[in-house]
């Protein structure tokens, strides 16, 4: 009898969080479709982390943004080498929510990354291959990215 207490009690409260919660539940198709496409890549036997996929509003528009961070899809049991990343770190996929739904604004390979906030704003902190700031691969470089309302713009080095 407690336990059943306890499911309806959670359930309760989750229908009266309504919008927000709601809306974070409902993973976008293209989110679903990302997935899918690597668990065939893996044969089927992908398994993700917790950290593969986050969460922000990067585009202030009070929906959820989707970042989708391949360092932590396993393919196999217990595979220790990641196929989905290299000397440039790994791969990084972040689903921006819009009028006509969620599109893929970002897709490229990072060793690290982070959400600060700046001005009030989120912004996308990533470090990067040396050669993105036309460096050798091994030295480091930091890029600060912000959403203008259509696209992500470099920020000024802190």
């Amino acid at each position: 009898m407690p336990l059943r207490f306890v499911v309806l009690s959670l359930a309760a409260m989750m229908l009266a969080g309504g919008g927000a919660l709601a809306q974070r539940a409902e993973v976008p198709a293209e989110v679903t479709a990302v997935r899918e496409e690597l668990r065939q890549q893996c044969d089927g036997k992908a398994s993700f982390k917790p950290r593969f996929q986050s969460v922000a509003d990067l585009n202030g528009d009070g929906l959820p943004d989707y970042l989708l961070d391949y360092g932590a899809v396993v393919c196999g049991e217990g595979n220790k080498v990641n196929r989905f990343c290299g000397s440039g770190g790994c791969t990084l996929d972040i689903f921006m929510s819009g009028a006509g739904g969620y599109r893929q604004v970002y897709g490229d390979n990072v060793r690290a990354w982070s959400i600060k906030q700046a001005r009030g704003k989120p912004v996308l902190e990533l470090s990067l291959h040396g050669g993105y700031c036309d460096l050798a691969g091994y030295q480091p470089c930091h890029k600060r990215l912000s959403w203008d309302g259509d696209d992500f713009v470099e920020l000024a080095a802190r």
